[in-house]
């Protein structure tokens, strides 16, 4: 695990998915010109990670967070998931196409914390991790399924409702909550719904937004990582 700190204007540590890095409450200025030192200093060590950077309360328009990803891909980084408590920052993040949450985190699909009555008591963590898990049932915002195998659901999956699945996720309805297939990294999953609507979804490292506004004619479709982004086609049964 890597952590660093100096001056507490950044931090940065090692995460499951990547590199966490915190921003302290200095001056921007002085906070960016301590970023550039610290990833400029640990390129090597940090070269091809994915960052998840939390801002904390600080507003940052989306020209600021253009400059960041910017710096992160000038050493070899991809800035991927931008964690604010302003909604003018998440907002800013999320025109620039970054997600503003992180998979099992108890907030909505726009990063903002979800209430009491919103939270769900349960999630889905089966013994037989290899196996598939069915679930006959709508998938409700604030409901989160985990499983360590592919995915099946009779029934929608609303906005504000998250599967992440090793293998495959089937949505025998709409999809329009978030859904992350192939979790641990295979990029063969596809995700497949009779209605694919998502508010992000996301296979291997691998992610894609809907986005705002767009017009979406429901149809079968299937999702899949090709040449080494996501795309989607029509979901046809083959003779």
């Amino acid at each position: 695990m890597i952590d660093s700190a100096t001056e507490q204007l950044v931090r940065i540590r090692g995460i499951k998915d990547g590199i966490l890095v915190t921003l302290g409450s200095g001056p921007y200025l002085d906070v960016y010109d301590q970023l550039v030192a610290e990833v400029s200093q640990k390129e090597a060590f940090l070269q091809g990670s994915q960052v998840t950077l939390d801002v904390g309360s600080r507003l940052l328009a989306r020209e600021q967070l253009s400059e960041l990803v910017d710096l992160f891909a000038s050493h070899s980084q991809v800035l991927w998931t931008v964690l604010a408590e302003a909604d003018e920052t998440r907002e800013a993040a999320q025109g620039l196409s970054l997600a503003t949450r992180v998979a099992g985190s108890q907030t909505d699909l726009t990063g903002r914390p979800l209430s009491p009555s919103q939270i769900s008591t349960t999630i889905e963590q089966p013994a037989q991790s290899g196996d598939a898990l069915f679930l006959k049932e709508t998938l409700r915002s604030g409901r989160s399924v985990f499983h360590e195998g592919p995915v099946v659901v009779m029934g929608d999956v609303n906005p504000g409702a998250e599967i992440i699945a090793a293998g495959d996720v089937i949505v025998w309805g709409r999809l329009r909550g978030l859904v992350h297939a192939g979790a641990l990294g295979d990029e063969t999953a596809v995700i497949c719904a009779l209605s694919l609507i998502p508010t992000q979804l996301r296979i291997a490292d691998q992610i894609a937004i809907s986005p705002n506004g767009s017009k979406h004619k429901p149809e079968p479709e299937i999702v899949s990582i090709r040449n080494g982004q996501i795309v989607a086609e029509s979901w046809q049964q083959k003779n």
